[in-house]
């Protein structure tokens, strides 16, 4: 007798606990096979794939589970996931973006996980950008520098390399000073950027999730110890602003 699709499922959850993704995969398939409007097998799926480094076909899996549950926790964090292994770092932040949304309104338990993972695309998409930002001012610099020698016979040549030496240099010494994080952008929690600041009605602010986590072992402000609950909380949406600007332009920041 075949079996139905939820014991397809359950077999597949059997070989994945077990470290058997290639088990797994087939069992999921064959229950997609038996019912493509579950979601939860699309997810399933997504999941051990993403474990086989198959990210195309995660993302595949994802959107599928989104067509038939927009508000998928799962295929949005695993989307976000895929995309950022693939090198697609901005899809990859609207994704990530999407699942702590979500995780917040469903008070899930992952929250924390993916807002670290947050972090992770912003930092980077950051070191994406100053690769491609080196590579620019290295061909420019030997572009110039071939044109410079091309002309080497003219007078006030050798001075030409020296003051294209001069402005690079003062430009990557510039880069590489002294690092710091403003303390308005520091979690007085966990002492890092914040990703999603809330004000209290104390006026202090924190990273929502590190705030909700102390707020489940103590109803109080951990700055004024005075009495605090969820209720009290309001996104400082300034704060964030400020935050995701910084990070965007110092994404080492998010290692602080």
């Amino acid at each position: 007798m075949s079996m139905r699709a939820e014991e397809l499922k359950n077999q597949g959850n059997v070989c994945y606990a077990a470290g058997d993704y290639v088990g797994a995969e087939k069992f999921y398939t064959q229950a997609i096979i038996k019912d493509s409007t579950n979601a939860a097998f699309f997810t399933n799926r997504a999941l051990v794939r993403l474990r086989m480094d198959m990210y195309e076909q995660v993302i595949d899996d994802c959107l599928k589970a989104i067509d038939l549950i927009p508000s998928s926790l799962k295929a949005y964090s695993y989307l976000g996931q895929a995309q950022l292994k693939l090198g697609y770092p901005n899809e990859a932040l609207s994704s990530t973006l999407r699942a702590y949304e979500l995780a917040i309104a469903q008070r899930s338990p992952s929250v924390g996980t993916i807002a670290a993972t947050c972090l992770e695309v912003k930092k980077k998409r950051w070191e994406l950008s100053e690769e491609r930002r080196r590579t620019r001012e290295c061909n420019f610099a030997m572009r110039n520098a071939r044109l410079i020698l091309f002309f080497a016979p003219l007078p006030g040549t050798l001075e030409k390399i020296q003051t294209l030496e001069d402005v690079f240099g003062k430009a990557e010494a510039a880069r590489c000073g002294k690092r710091e994080v403003p303390d308005y952008l520091i979690d007085n929690i966990t002492f890092s950027v914040m990703l999603d600041p809330v004000i209290t009605k104390h006026g202090h602010s924190y990273d929502r999730v590190t705030l909700l986590d102390h707020l489940k072992r103590s109803s109080t402000d951990p700055l004024t110890r005075e009495p605090l609950t969820e209720k009290d909380l309001r996104p400082n949406l300034a704060l964030r602003a400020a935050c995701e600007t910084f990070l965007k332009e110092n994404g080492w920041a998010v290692d602080w």
